[in-house]
């Protein structure tokens, strides 16, 4: 009995694998052919005896949008529970239901992806930080995580960018660690840490943001203005008290350096040795030792057989002329070149930084640009790299700012070498008062010393007006913008000029009136436009002239006549006005008398007690009276100082006449070269010598 027992047990379990394979490969086959409700009703049957394929089989129904049963999240459910059951089974097993079923790990993988490609394609519609997130934890197996993980980060980055608060940078590099824009939010961090604590112009803000963020890049900037605002004054007890107090300051070197040239600005032995027994901690004494011996030389450059070399005052060589090219001493060093490279000498013609630039020009404040490799880079004095070579074009120091451009666009770095900012711009201008003009994207504008934009837009340009005002020109029209970027005037207008002593054109419909420095209109726009009247009606000296009708008269800065219309052409404004009628011009007084009659083809203003005429394509001097200083014999005349005039005749020579005619440098010269206020450059063939304007003095080459 027991043994017929279990053989009925056993054909029913035969009977139930029998119906239960039934039922699975009816499932798989209703399914082929779209009959979902018996296909559900048999995977259902079959999920306890071949979950994974039935599982597989319920998840494509779920998948599915053309029946009733349409429901991702149960698609989703199911196809991972196909994938995951499918490894506990027997692989006999696994290829009984690969043989009868077409169907494997593969299969259902396939479909699993399936279902991330769409759940992603919705995601992508809904674009939310939230969402990519759970779409990350839902399916970290998908393809598309990689995409996922950027579009979460962008999307977190680009909601940090609206509000890029300290904190919330914090938690942006906190929650995404690997992120493509973790430097930027980085960025973003140590711009926020440095607007979040600096009070404009509080130095103690400036020091408690060293104390509190020794890592940020913003460090440097930070220092110089600790340095900046305690040695503004430029004095010597502003650079004596910024050493004291702050003697691990990176631009401890530079205030000693500034203190030295304060003290000894006159460059006379005896300011040398004041300082050095003043400051025995001066760090750097042998720049006082160097000093002491070359103080008293001064050098000039010679030329003998092609070659440079320079000369004491007397004209007796000092450094032999031995170079390819020479520069001028500046800061103590001159550029000089062998063998088409170029070093520096000192006075001694020892060489202090040793050929090995492709060019090189003078020092200016302690900086020297130099060329490696077609590429630009500074350096100090002592010949170390403040900036490599690594640039296409760099621009003077500025403040103690430079721009500098790479392949990627302009960079601004400080006196030191370290970057201002990390921000690239099209375009970079020099700093002037606190800002520099720049351009980047469709921005352009004028930033801060934080690299940040004071002012910016995409509609217009934007040019400096005054200290506070900006002009900003649209396509057919003009305003101007306070620092907030508002609008000054209510209505635009058609041009607005540059500011000369205080006013400025600004014209409307065809006329035009000035304003202030301020954006007032302080003289109405009455005034008709004509031809070059933007060049022409600019105030000089207290003045500017006009046109009404035909005839031209002038007007004072407050808009009041002085002259009245009577002539077809008038210059500028000085102590007697040149004038024409249409025959030759002349000059009048103030009250319109003819002083001078109408003699010359071009006649330039009056101004200390002389004035520059022409005629029949010669130019010359006369007096108030009229008399001539210098006779109509010359190409061109020019002032040059207040005391002297640079003359080229018609044989292509240069000289040199006082204001009373008196001729002070033969015309005879090649070139004259303006080297200083008080120091000329004289050029005749391979000669070169020297005039000292105070001392009235000829300085050349004694062989």
């Amino acid at each position: 009995m027991i043994l017929k027992h279990f053989k009925h047990i056993k054909i029913v379990f035969l009977l139930l694998i029998l119906l239960s394979a039934c039922s699975i490969q009816k499932g798989f086959e209703s399914l082929d052919i779209y009959n979902y409700f018996d296909a559900k009703k048999q995977f259902e049957k079959s999920i306890k005896r071949d979950k994974s394929p039935a599982a597989y089989g319920l998840s494509v129904i779920y998948f599915r949008k053309d029946n009733p049963f349409h429901n991702l999240d149960s698609a989703y459910h199911y196809s991972l529970l196909s994938v995951e059951a499918y490894k506990d089974v027997t692989q006999k097993k696994q290829l009984t239901w690969s043989e009868k079923l077409n169907f494997n790990l593969d299969t259902a993988k396939v479909h699993r992806e399936k279902i991330s490609d769409l759940a992603f394609s919705k995601k992508i519609n809904e674009n939310t930080v939230d969402g990519f997130q759970l779409f990350m934890s839902q399916y970290p197996w998908s393809q598309h995580i990689s995409k996922a993980i950027i579009k979460r980060d962008s999307l977190a980055f680009e909601l940090l960018k609206l509000d890029p608060t300290s904190t919330h940078a914090s938690i942006y590099l906190e929650k995404f660690p690997q992120s493509l824009w973790y430097q930027d939010a980085l960025n973003i961090l140590y711009q926020a840490q440095y607007a979040e604590t600096i009070e404009s112009n509080q130095i103690d803000s400036y020091i408690t943001f060293v104390q509190t963020y020794p890592d940020n890049p913003f460090l440097t900037e930070a220092e110089y203005q600790i340095y900046h605002l305690s040695t503004k004054e430029n004095t010597i007890s502003d650079y004596v008290s910024f050493i004291k107090k702050f003697p691990h300051n990176p631009y401890i070197n530079t205030a000693w350096t500034n203190l030295y040239r304060k003290s000894t600005s006159d460059y006379t032995k005896e300011a040398i040795i004041n300082f050095q027994n003043l400051y025995p901690d001066f760090p750097f004494p042998e720049l006082i030792e160097r000093d002491l011996v070359l103080v008293d030389q001064n050098l000039y450059l010679f030329m003998r057989n092609n070659k440079y070399g320079f000369m004491d005052e007397n004209g007796k060589e000092i450094i032999h002329p031995i170079y390819e090219y020479a520069g001028n001493f500046n800061n103590g060093l001159a550029v000089v070149s062998k063998n088409e490279k170029a070093g520096y000498i000192n006075k001694n013609g020892d060489l202090i930084i040793d050929y090995q630039f492709e060019d090189a020009e003078d020092f200016n404040d302690g900086r020297a640009v130099v060329t490696v490799n077609d590429k630009l880079g500074f350096i100090d004095v002592s010949g170390n790299y403040i900036l490599e070579p690594k640039f296409l074009d760099l621009g003077s120091f500025s403040e103690g700012i430079a721009y500098a451009k790479d392949d990627l666009g302009y960079r601004y770095y400080q006196y030191d070498g370290s970057l201002l900012t990390m921000e690239y711009f099209d375009e970079a201008f020099s700093f002037e008062k606190g800002m520099a003009k720049v351009k980047k994207k469709e921005l352009n504008g004028y930033i801060g010393r934080d690299g940040q934009f004071i002012i910016s837009s995409s509609f217009g340009k934007l040019t400096r007006f005054s200290d506070s005002l900006f002009t900003i020109e649209y396509r057919d029209s003009m305003n101007l913008l306070t620092i907030k970027g508002k609008e000054v005037f209510k209505e635009s207008y058609d041009y607005i000029g540059a500011i000369s002593s205080n006013r400025a054109i600004i014209e409307k419909d065809g006329n035009y009136g000035y304003v202030d420095r301020n954006g007032k209109i302080v003289i109405p726009i009455k005034y008709v436009t004509f031809p070059n009247y933007i060049q022409f009606s600019q105030f000089k000296n207290g003045y500017a002239p006009f046109r009404k009708g035909y005839n031209y008269s002038m007007i004072d800065s407050l808009g009041k006549t002085l002259l009245p219309a009577l002539f077809t052409g008038i210059g500028g404004f000085g102590e007697l006005i040149p004038v024409s009628k249409g025959n030759g011009w002349g000059y009048v007084n103030k009250n319109a008398q003819l002083k001078i009659n109408y003699q010359f083809d071009y006649a330039e203003a009056f101004e200390n007690g002389i004035a520059i005429v022409e005629k029949n394509g010669n130019m010359g001097l006369i007096n108030l009276k009229g008399d001539y200083i210098l006779p109509l014999e010359f190409q061109s005349v020019k002032r040059f100082t207040n005391e002297l005039l640079i003359v080229h005749d018609n044989q292509d020579l240069w000289g040199i006449y006082s204001l009373k005619g008196e001729l002070v440098i033969p015309v005879e010269y090649d070139r004259i070269i303006q080297l200083s206020e008080h120091k000329l450059q004289l050029i005749k063939g391979n000669d070169v010598l020297y005039y000292i304007i105070p001392k009235n003095q000829f300085i050349r080459y004694n062989e």
